[in-house]
């Protein structure tokens, strides 16, 4: 399971609040791998993860145009990345449901890259942020 902890704080509620609710979401879909759950129930809990993938991207990098942040165009590039790759696993899901693959694909790709990228990229955006209000 994930914790947000202090070294992923942007400074920026929103962003916060956001990137908590996110963590929660990723939260629910690893909690799927240990306990019994239909398959049904898992593809509901990926869709409800990527639609709000999809929104929270959407509003930070609403901030970054208004904020003027130079790194825009490589940020929106590793969010981008970061949906592609989501949709991949929901369609490995699809085709092949429950299984070691999915759950170290979930791991690797998803989880670990979304803290990494809090903790780098918008930590280093909510500085920008926070200095140019």
């Amino acid at each position: 399971m994930i914790t947000i902890t202090k070294d992923m704080e942007t400074g920026i509620s929103r962003i916060d609040a956001q990137h908590k609710e996110l963590v929660d979401r990723l939260n629910a879909v690893i909690s799927l791998g240990s306990r019994s759950v239909s398959n049904e129930e898992t593809q509901k809990t990926l869709d409800l993860l990527s639609d709000y993938v999809v929104k929270h991207f959407s509003d930070e990098e609403a901030l970054q145009r208004q904020s003027h942040f130079p790194k825009y165009e490589l940020h929106r590039e590793q969010h981008q990345l970061y949906i592609s790759e989501l949709q991949k696993l929901k369609k490995e899901f699809a085709t092949n449901g429950h299984s070691a693959k999915f759950t170290l694909d979930l791991n690797n790709s998803i989880v670990n890259w979304i803290v990494r990228h809090i903790k780098s990229v918008d930590v280093e955006f909510g500085k920008h942020y926070n200095s140019h209000r």
